[in-house]
């Protein structure tokens, strides 16, 4: 099958839509990545990457388009001129293209304008659209960037309602997300809950992260680290624990990452969090595996009760813990893989529950972790979750 895959962000940008793509080319399909240059989280385009530098225009077998997308900035006004403008050059492609594809799938991490190129696409050929929901605007744009002005909000409106009624499925990354489109006016039948998967990881010939001391409950959180992850209750939670033997690695770099390090600075907490910075899936995993606990969190808004994020299928992956200060349908997963506790998003029952974890018996412990592999087994394999994409794929 020809597949066009329309995505803002793409390797060397860490998103699941990578593994996606080489998964897809692996399975004998055709795909050609509709996507920008590299800048996320910095707002800035990667080192080795510029619009007059030639770039390796295949991965993985994937055939590469970058389009000439204004790079996001550390604002609001960036926002902006990066999403419009994947749209302009989108539509340019779209209107020079004589490539024909039998589908287009959409991943539509923020901004949702990712899809508009593809519905130009569609009108032009009449290849049918999935279109993938990671992020719900306007949802998103109020809750986490905190606009509300109604103009905006009402554009934005318009634009969601248009994309998801020229989409012919929409696949929804949880079932909040199913109920929450529905309720836009979308038939039933056109959505679908299709959970984002993991790898399983390859753990052979690995070696515990050098800064791991067993001497201590080593914590991890892995990913990006945003405003929306609401790790300010995670330093909270580690000044508390500061005089028991309880260190928090935070891997991954992203917006939040200065504030969090002054805020650590000015508790005088350093050695209690540990700021590993960015690095590759499989060094991630190592310090995932390797924690007594990972840790989950959201700010607080009802929108992540929503969610469920690609870090929760990480850390199952990696047969971890799980230490939750969240609610909605993550704490549900957790509950029901019986894999770790629940905490409030407070930093006293986050600190009562890190606790409860550290008291266990190595037996108890090796229970959870147990459950953590069983349940990712069972829902978001890799395999597992392709097969089923390319049912709906031979359905459309």
């Amino acid at each position: 099958m020809r597949i066009l895959i329309v995505t803002q962000y793409f390797y060397p940008e860490s998103f699941r839509v990578n593994t996606l793509t080489r998964e897809l080319v692996n399975r004998g399909h055709s795909v050609t990545v509709l996507t920008g240059y590299p800048q996320y989280p910095y707002g800035e385009i990667y080192e080795g990457y510029g619009f007059n530098i030639p770039y390796n225009n295949t991965w993985c077998g994937a055939r590469v388009i970058r389009l000439k997308v204004a790079p996001r900035g550390h604002n609001f006004i960036g926002l902006i001129k990066n999403c419009l403008s994947f749209v302009r050059e989108g539509y340019k492609w779209v209107k020079k293209c004589k490539d024909k594809f039998d589908l287009i799938y959409v991943f539509e991490v923020s901004p949702v304008t990712v899809g508009l190129p593809a519905i130009k696409y569609k009108k032009k050929f009449g290849t049918p659209v999935l279109f993938n929901v990671q992020d719900l605007w306007p949802e998103n744009v109020i809750e986490v960037l905190g606009v509300n002005n109604k103009l905006i909000i009402s554009v934005i409106n318009k634009i969601v309602d248009y994309i998801y009624k020229n989409s012919d499925k929409i696949l929804c990354s949880s079932n909040g997300f199913v109920k929450n489109i529905e309720q836009r006016g979308i038939p039933a039948d056109k959505l679908i809950y299709w959970p984002q998967f993991c790898e399983t990881p390859d753990f052979e010939n690995i070696k515990q992260p050098a800064c791991y001391d067993n001497n201590y409950f080593n914590v991890v959180f892995t990913g990006n680290i945003g405003y929306a992850q609401g790790l300010d209750l995670l330093i909270d939670t580690a000044e508390k624990l500061k005089n028991t033997p309880v260190r928090w690695y935070i891997v991954g770099d992203g917006r939040a990452k200065d504030e969090l390090i002054k805020m650590v600075s000015d508790r005088g907490i350093e050695s209690q969090i540990i700021f590993v910075g960015k690095v590759s899936e499989s060094e991630a995993n190592c310090y995932v595996k390797f924690s007594d606990c990972a840790y989950l969190s959201f700010s607080d808004c009802s929108l992540f009760d929503l969610t469920i994020p690609a870090k929760l299928q990480t850390y199952l992956a990696c047969g971890a813990p799980v230490l939750g200060a969240v609610g909605g349908e993550s704490a549900e997963i957790i509950r029901k893989a019986n894999c770790g506790l629940i905490a409030q998003k407070r930093a006293d029952d986050v600190s009562a529950k890190l606790i409860e974890l550290m008291n266990l018996s190595s037996d108890a412990i090796n229970n959870l972790r147990s459950n953590s592999l069983a349940y990712f087994n069972a829902n978001f394999k890799l395999d597992k979750i392709v097969d089923d994409l390319e049912c709906i794929f031979n359905d459309l």
